[in-house]
């Protein structure tokens, strides 16, 4: 790998939608004396890495909010991209060509989800660290809960089939490292994000965060367990 390159404009994306149905207002609920995509905004400050921080939404309560903390957006998302059904290439480009349209380019841009409280500044930091002139795209990274070589196909009448039959009796330490997407943050290249139409292009990195820090608040299971960790990992030891 060469060398560190030295990224001249960064852009925050954070993808605040209000439209959640496994956890209905979850971006906007209290969490720990604010509403939870708050608490990104305030790694994103932090970081101090950022020419511009934009909280991509539909809602204007939310954007009310944004004001507050110093971030207004500059615009709204339209309606048909924050359904179920947008996903977050099409959120980005829209993002990133409206910014152009008022000649306002960056080298690069980090996408923060506002479902993971439980990230640290220095996530952000030591992410974008790795970016090179061999690596596009960089993306948080976690182990599985369980051994993912012990996965196994279960049918109608309750048969199992492995789904890596060479592998479910090896002894753990000759299976091979692998990872999940943690749903906590990726750098992208600009681009190589236009090039390639994805936050996840060819040369692409990973950035290893622990479970402990890698919870995506998506149901109200997730939400206690992040309370739980935030209570004991963040509030415990003196702060973010």
């Amino acid at each position: 790998m060469t060398g560190k390159i030295e990224m001249s404009k960064s852009l925050a994306i954070i993808p605040v939608r209000t439209g959640s149905k496994r956890l209905p207002g979850k971006n906007m609920q209290n969490f720990f004396g604010k509403p939870m995509f708050v608490h990104t905004i305030d790694h994103a400050k932090s970081s101090g890495l950022f020419d511009e921080i934009h909280v991509s939404t539909e809602s204007e309560e939310v954007a009310r909010i944004c004001e507050g903390e110093g971030v207004k957006p500059l615009f709204l998302r339209p309606n048909d991209l924050a359904t179920d059904t947008a996903t977050l290439q099409s959120v980005c480009e829209y993002v990133i060509s409206n910014y152009e349209l008022q000649d306002s380019y960056f080298d690069a841009f980090c996408m923060l989800w506002p479902t993971a409280p439980l990230r640290l500044v220095q996530d952000i930091t030591a992410s974008f660290s790795l970016l090179s002139d061999d690596i596009e795209a960089v993306v948080s990274v976690t182990d599985y809960d369980l051994p993912v070589f012990c996965a196994q196909r279960i049918d109608a009448s309750s048969k199992l089939e492995p789904l890596f039959k060479d592998m479910l009796r090896l002894p753990s330490h000759d299976l091979p490292k692998v990872v999940c997407d943690s749903g906590n943050l990726c750098w992208v290249k600009t681009e190589a994000f236009k090039k390639h139409r994805t936050w996840l292009p060819p040369k692409l990195a990973g950035y290893h965060v622990p479970r402990t820090r890698s919870v995506d608040i998506d149901t109200a299971e997730d939400w206690l367990y992040a309370e739980f960790l935030y209570q004991r990992n963040i509030v415990g030891k003196g702060g973010e």
